[in-house]
């Protein structure tokens, strides 16, 4: 159930947020230079990242002063403190690192609001594709691209082939290979970072088998936006909801998300 301390006009802004993020990003797109670094985890950060960063934390201090802001690239705030909060922003400045240092467009901007232990809206946008999902619990989810708005159900075309997977362009785990055996007859979508969702919201593929590690971050605001539309994100072992901020590492377990069509199916 959606909360009243979300407000829809933050929605509203945090869509204007990731899209000036996403202007950061392109101008660091465009140069020759994308100052490359390797964080600690041996992941890779550049200098597209950071600028997002900034500017989205500024911006969301300015929108709601009294409410914390995560970004993963802001990762040093105590267990004991943020394991009191009610509620705060958790953002991926650039999601897609790697497809990003690749060039080939699939990476977004990430902006997610949290209630307790739930994604309850999220906005995901693809600079280069200025496409931009968002989405709020029991207020629905969109899509907007080149002017044009509309509302994303999941549903479900003509096709009526084998189960449509999506998984990571960059990450292929033996978890998911093994999961695709068991499945038996399937179509693969490869496609980076949390886009993966979001053909599930937009009825363009039908489950995504997250069977690798992933962090909070890479899939809060995404999965506010599927939920948002009628689909679910659960746990693969225990088969409940995806959760967050209960414990102190900020790794997911493995996971399934489904497209809204295919609840009645899974």
């Amino acid at each position: 159930m959606i909360t009243p301390m979300f407000k829809q006009e933050w929605l509203e802004s945090a869509v204007a947020i990731a899209i000036e993020a996403g202007e950061q990003i392109m101008t660091v797109y465009a140069s020759d230079e994308f100052g490359v670094e390797t964080k600690d985890d041996a992941s890779p950060v550049t200098a597209a990242d950071l600028a997002s960063h900034e500017v989205i934390v500024k911006r969301l201090k300015l929108l709601t002063p009294d409410i914390p802001v995560m970004s993963e690239e802001s990762t040093d705030i105590d267990w004991n403190e943020r394991r009191h909060w009610p509620a705060y922003w958790l953002i991926d400045p650039l999601d897609g690192t790697k497809e990003f240092i690749k060039r080939n467009g699939e990476f977004t901007v990430n902006i997610a609001f949290i209630v307790e232990d739930r994604a309850v809206a999220g906005v995901v946008y693809a600079p280069v594709l200025d496409k931009c999902f968002y989405g709020a619990l029991e207020r629905g989810a969109w899509v907007e691209q080149a002017g044009t708005k509309q509302q994303l159900c999941g549903a479900k075309s003509d096709y009526d082939g084998a189960p449509r997977i999506v998984g990571s362009r960059s990450h292929i785990s033996p978890g998911l290979e093994a999961y695709l055996q068991d499945i038996g007859e399937h179509q693969m979508k490869s496609v980076g970072s949390s886009l993966k969702f979001c053909l599930l919201a937009e009825g363009e593929a039908d489950i995504y088998p997250r069977l690798g590690l992933t962090s909070e971050w890479d899939t809060a605001a995404a999965q506010a936006v599927l939920e948002s539309a009628g689909g679910k994100v659960v746990q693969f072992d225990t088969g409940k909801r995806l959760d967050y901020n209960q414990k102190e590492d900020i790794l997911n377990p493995y996971f399934i998300a489904y497209a809204p069509h295919w609840r009645a199916s899974d």
